[in-house]
């Protein structure tokens, strides 16, 4: 699954990607969700407002889940920057 998203998103996402940006992006979708306090959707405004340095607004509507997959399976090594 991962080198399947990894071909996908390539020269959109990964290329692009850098470290710091890639730990803010897995945090916002770590901490979108509370089991106490329950959905956080400040959190994922930021998360789709930090996204869009990257993808048109349609591309996030359209592909996000499988961006969130790849986003939660890749580490810093995987990056080009």
């Amino acid at each position: 699954m991962k080198r399947s998203l990894v071909n996908r998103y390539q020269e959109t996402l990964i290329n692009r990607l850098n470290r710091q940006d890639l730990e803010e992006l897995q945090s916002y979708l770590r901490d979108e969700y509370d089991p106490k306090t329950g959905w956080n959707p400040g959190v994922r405004l930021q998360f789709e407002a930090k996204l869009r340095r990257y993808f048109h607004e349609e591309v996030i509507r359209r592909e996000i889940s499988g961006i969130e997959a790849l986003l939660n399976l890749l580490t810093p090594a995987d990056l080009k920057n």
